[in-house]
């Protein structure tokens, strides 16, 4: 130590030791005559507290004391260091008073254990209460927070640092600034109240009221407050932001928004690791072209892709989905539904308990109870199992009740049930040529809102939504109002035409009209049903058969059968004499679905029984020509027209062989019509 040194040392001992006798000769001098009052023992503070209300003075260039009114003063400079018990004190001078108030000015520094350490160009202690007030330039570290204002009041007891005049704090990436703060360096948690702004390099924030824990960096948000990240805001009215994780929760009336995406719920779940939203109870998302809904929804902003759990609902431009459980692909237009499920593609429905689509192959499988509307077509298909193409609305259904698919079609105002073990359903162009063929060879708007404009970072007005809630009050799911039905994709005349193909082991049911064939095809071109391989069909008690059957449509009403080839009708009132028809081909004509007359061309053969008005037999009619018209009335023979020279001859009843005259290649199929819908359905 330099020999100046040692002489500040010495007079300040030397003033310690005048102080210390003055006292001593002060109160001997005064108390000799009257003893001092003495406080009552159990009135003293312990004398560890007495000892901690000092101030120690530990070095000091320049030392001076004085009393003034009773009060020790002590003014120190240059260098001054000072300590009450875990309490360090430097600045460049200060005035102690009565060993427990400080004032001190010019670089203070005050540093409390290893990590707190608060600056200022001036300040006051208050020995006594262990509180700091510090003025100017105050700037506050705690590990690598940095808290700077220009006035701040410090609790060494509590060690929290309080401030009403506007602060930031920061660790070098992230700053937080608010008018009110208090921050707890025992627990490294900071309060903030009143035009609080945090930047980020992920994120900037807005609130009037804010906690952060500096030790783990994470943002709690006790009021409202919008978080903007890139495009991206959310609006939130509690909830908390992890910012090493970059994870948050927003619990009271959240609401997210990025570009023309919103969503709100109950809950929403934010991770900026893997670019996820969740909304949970009540969720809602929707951009330009989607609207969904569902009890959970989690939304991947990279990928796109959208999971929506319990009571999922989704409206995009092409179709509506619901179901249990879907998900959904924005980039790809690819979607997959778990539990009952409900598609609506214009007018097409397809409701099923798990469907897979991809947009790409344009292929999706459809499992477990599934049901296909075509409302233009009249159509519905049951079946267990079904692919389907969007692009042609194809359908290829197999599986169902007693293992085969079921069509149905409304015909006459009455539904005509159609079973086999494969249907298939498509639509072709009308300029697409096609070709009937033998088929044993052939194996798929925006949600409106009112919306007030978002605050630049620049405002500091209060907090708003994003945009205004539909009122959902006393409801546990969000309501979607279904779509107009104007809406829905009509197919107009000419635009489509729907082709239907069925095989194998082929039987209709209409109540009445029943048929089976091995295959069959179906056009709306023409409204006609072809029957192919051993096609048999029956109108009331007429028997229909032949190489080829075909089944032609007028509005909705069978009109004509043409049998190609072979054909074969019988007609019986009683199934002990059968009218018998046959020849190259054939023509029935049905009015209001009834049989009305036959003609039949080429090499026509008959056995006609003919009735009196009591409808007794008469006798039977054979005959042969090239060409015959065979009338109806009442499901019976009313008679018959031969053409070009015929060969007929009437034989009596009881002389004739009934099974002597019967044509070449009768046979009576009764046994095989079905008389119900479970008989087409129940494999043979």
């Amino acid at each position: 130590m330099s020999e100046p040194t040692k002489n500040v040392r010495k007079g300040i001992c030397i003033q310690a030791l005048l102080l210390a006798l003055f006292i001593f000769f002060s109160v001997g001098l005064f108390g000799q005559n009257k003893p001092a009052p003495q406080p009552a023992a159990d009135s003293l503070p312990p004398a560890d507290t007495l000892k901690k209300e000092f101030i120690d003075i530990l070095y000091s260039g320049v030392f001076e004391s004085i009393i003034e009114a009773g009060d020790t003063i002590i003014k120190l400079q240059d260098e001054v260091e000072l300590r009450q018990d875990t309490v360090y004190l430097f600045c460049d001078s200060a005035t102690v008073k009565n060993k427990t108030a400080l004032s001190a000015t010019g670089n203070f520094i005050l540093k409390q254990g290893d990590s707190t350490t608060v600056f200022s160009d001036s300040a006051t202690y208050n020995g006594t209460v262990k509180v700091a007030e510090l003025y100017g330039n105050v700037a506050m570290m705690k590990g690598v927070q940095k808290l700077f204002t220009e006035r701040l009041t410090y609790d060494t007891k509590t060690k929290i640092a309080t401030y009403n005049t506007g602060a930031t704090l920061t660790d070098d990436t992230t700053f937080i600034t608010s008018k009110v703060g208090y921050f707890h360096a025992e627990t490294d948690e900071m309060f903030f109240k009143d035009s609080v702004r945090v930047v980020s390099p992920d994120f900037s924030l807005k609130s009037d009221t804010l906690k952060f824990d500096t030790k783990n960096k994470i943002v709690y948000f006790p009021g409202p407050v919008l978080i903007t990240m890139d495009s991206a805001r959310i609006y939130t009215e509690q909830g908390f932001y992890d910012i090493n994780n970059k994870k948050a929760q927003f619990t009271r009336n959240p609401q997210y928004r990025k570009n023309d995406q919103k969503a709100w719920a109950r809950a929403i779940l934010y991770d900026g690791n893997t670019g996820e939203v969740t909304l949970l109870v009540n969720a809602h998302f929707e951009d330009s072209n989607t609207v969904a809904t569902a009890q959970y929804i989690r939304h991947n902003e990279d990928s796109q892709v959208t999971t929506l759990a319990g009571h999922a609902f989704i409206r995009d431009e092409d179709r509506i989905i619901t179901g249990d459980t879907v998900v959904y692909d924005a980039n790809n237009g690819t979607y997959s539904t778990r539990g009952r499920s409900t598609i609506v593609d214009g007018a097409k429905t397809l409701e099923a308990d798990f469907v897979d689509y991809d947009k790409e192959q344009d292929v999706g499988i459809a499992k477990g109870n599934i049901i296909w509307q075509d409302s233009t077509e009249k159509l519905t298909v049951q079946c267990e199992y079904a692919e389907h193409a969007a692009k042609r609305n194809f359908l290829k259904a197999s599986g169902g009740i007693f293992g085969r698919p079921l069509m149905m079609k409304i015909i006459d105002e009455d539904t005509l049930f159609l079973s086999a073990d494969t249907l298939v359903s498509y639509e072709i162009l009308p300029k697409d040529t096609a070709t009937v063929v033998m088929v044993d060879t052939l194996v798929t708007d925006s949600l409106s809102a009112s919306e007030p404009a978002i605050m630049d970072n620049g405002d500091t007005t209060g907090i708003q939504p994003l945009f205004e809630l539909p009122d959902t009050t006393g409801t546990d799911t969000l309501a979607v109002a279904p779509v107009p039905a104007d809406s829905t994709k009509a197919v107009a005349a000419g635009d489509t035409i729907r082709m239907i193909l069925a095989y194998h082991d082929v039987r209709i049911f209409k109540s009445d009209l029943q048929a089976l064939c091995d295959s069959l095809s179906y056009s709306s071109a023409d409204s006609m049903f072809r029957m192919f391989r051993q096609p048999v069909m029956w109108s009331d008690s007429s028997q229909f058969t032949a190489d080829t059957v075909l089944m032609q449509l007028a509005n909705d009403k069978i009109d004509k059968v043409f049998l190609r080839e072979n054909t074969f009708i019988v007609n019986t009132p009683d199934e002990l004499f059968f009218n018998q028809i046959t020849g190259k081909n054939s023509t029935a004509n049905f009015e209001d679905s009834q049989l009305r007359n036959v003609r039949v061309s080429g090499n026509a053969e008959s056995v006609y029984y003919a009735l009196d008005d009591d409808d007794a037999y008469i006798g039977v009619n054979k005959a042969i020509c090239s060409e015959m018209l065979i009338l109806f009335a009442d499901d019976k023979v009313e008679g018959i027209v031969f053409y070009a020279q015929p060969q007929a001859s009437l034989m009596p009843m009881k002389s004739t062989d009934h099974e002597a005259i019967k044509l070449k290649g009768f046979r009576w199929r009764y046994p095989e019509r079905p008389n119900n819908v479970e008989d087409i359905l129940k494999r043979r």
